[in-house]
């Protein structure tokens, strides 16, 4: 194959502009619906995704991007309420595309300079936020692909801290157990199996009518462990659950945790921003109790997918829990060697995500995240005053951050399966239609339709759109 001159090269990058280009204008119309996709095996007879032997031109990769685009649900839009992320962050968005030309990776400094200089300083924002630095301690942190993963290393941490020598011995006999709430995320799960803990020692503690651990069950929980000669290790604390939006009890909880010096764990992946907010922050206000803290910037800061950080009160600890190998030809002993961040981590080759999230912050500051969260307040309280004054519509919890849970309920149903399976199908017939695009979630027992605010478009009028639609085909649905 002939060496590519620049100039080819340069060419090759304008055709490739150009295609984006048309692509964004085939992704901005206005009255697009926020979902259009068709059940899987429809879609699947509808697209060519075969691959081959042969290359193919221009024209049929450029209609490949196409067809992505169309039938991938639109979360830019307002009315993309499904998950816990939505809407569109051009900064980020400018910075995830030069991260891709770029290719750089964050092992060290030399291959990452920039993008590690900024991570630093993310961090060190972020720390703030927590209030892990305060008297001056140095505390750390690492960006990461995901709260799964930051919510893994947070577990690893607190099993370093319990138990140094599993790194190197493994667990020689102990067993260990942590401790999350019945409403966490399922990725407490996920680590205990990763790390060697085993599901069965993960702990669901119950939990409180609002969604948040009870601390006299977390406490009754550890003493049942300590009877059986097993070692308690970690703490997993929510802001935010992913159903509710509930705050566990920071404070209370670190004082058990204390007690029987165990690492006290926040996973505030959906929550965490509430820090930004001076109105709102009092929901997470002991965060700095807590030893290691998860945030997700591909969330409510909505960079693109994935940006994460796992933060840690005691700097050190990543580097002596997570690295291993690498010295011979990578983590050199130089004037970088303080910088290079590969030994924090558990990955090798590491995304350059630090540029969208630094590059959104930079544009809008701490008060442009602010005003985000207040204003999304205010319309999750507009939403549930509406709903309350519904007589067919139900609140199934407070929702004390930016998730509403909900159902309709009409007078001549008290079935709860038969309520369960109306309220599915409400989600399914409005996806079908085009939107507005929402989930349904169960909560002790009860099935109703979740909400998540996370897009700043959201208006008063939109809210009413879903709610009038929600009535209307519930109404067909149960006449």
């Amino acid at each position: 194959m002939m060496r590519r001159s620049r100039t080819d090269e340069a060419r090759a990058m304008q055709e490739n502009l150009e295609i984006l280009i048309r692509a964004v204008n085939e992704w901005l119309p206005e009255g697009r619906p926020v979902v259009q996709a068709p059940p899987a095996a429809e879609l699947e007879q509808k697209l060519d995704l075969t691959l081959g032997q042969q290359g193919s031109d221009r024209e049929t990769l450029e209609s490949a991007i196409q067809s992505y685009l169309h039938y991938n649900p639109d979360v830019s839009q307002a009315e993309f309420y499904k998950l816990l992320y939505s809407g569109q962050n051009k900064y980020a968005v400018l910075g995830d595309w030069i991260t891709s030309l770029s290719n750089a990776t964050m092992h060290t400094y030399q291959v990452g300079p920039v993008a590690t200089l900024m991570e630093m300083e993310l961090i060190r924002k972020w720390n703030e936020l927590v209030g892990f630095n305060q008297d001056g301690n140095p505390a750390e942190g690492v960006m990461v692909a995901g709260g799964s993963q930051a919510n893994l290393i947070g577990m690893m941490l607190a099993r370093h801290h319990a138990c140094p020598d599993y790194k190197t011995q493994g667990a020689n006999g102990k067993t260990l157990v942590a401790y999350v709430s019945d409403q966490a995320h399922y990725s407490g799960q996920k680590a205990a199996n990763v790390l060697g803990i085993g599901t069965d020692n993960l702990i669901a503690v119950a939990t409180d009518e609002n969604g948040r651990m009870r601390p006299d069950a977390l406490a009754e929980e550890i003493e049942k462990t300590l009877a059986k000669g097993h070692v308690p290790f970690f703490i997993g604390l929510t802001a935010g659950t992913t159903v509710t939006g509930a705050y566990d009890p920071v404070a209370a909880c670190s004082e058990i945790a204390k007690a029987h010096d165990i690492w006290l764990h926040i996973d505030g992946a959906w929550g965490g921003p509430i820090l930004f907010s001076e109105t709102h922050r009092h929901l997470l206000e002991d965060s700095h109790l807590a030893d290691s803290f998860a945030w997700d910037a591909h969330k409510l800061m909505n960079v693109p997918i994935t940006a994460a950080v796992i933060l840690v009160k005691q700097p050190g600890a990543l580097k002596a829990c997570c690295s291993g190998g690498g010295g011979d030809y990578l983590f050199h002993a130089d004037e970088n060697a303080d910088y290079n961040l590969g030994e924090r981590s558990i990955q090798c080759g590491r995304r350059a995500d630090a540029l969208k999230v630094w590059l959104s912050w930079k544009a809008i500051g701490n008060q442009g995240f602010s005003d985000k969260i207040d204003y999304l307040q205010t319309m999750k309280t507009e939403c549930v005053l509406q709903i309350e004054q519904r007589e067919s519509l139900e609140m199934l919890v407070p929702a004390s951050y930016l998730n509403v849970l909900f159902r309709y309920k009409p007078e001549h149903i008290s079935d709860e399966e038969e309520l369960r399976q109306l309220n599915i199908t409400i989600c399914k017939t409005m996806m079908r239609s085009g939107g507005p695009y929402v989930d349904y979630a169960q909560y002790k027992g009860r099935t109703g339709i979740r909400l998540i605010l996370a897009n700043t478009e959201v208006t008063q009028a939109h809210l009413e759109r879903l709610l009038d639609k929600v009535e209307r085909i519930g109404q067909e649905l149960s006449a």
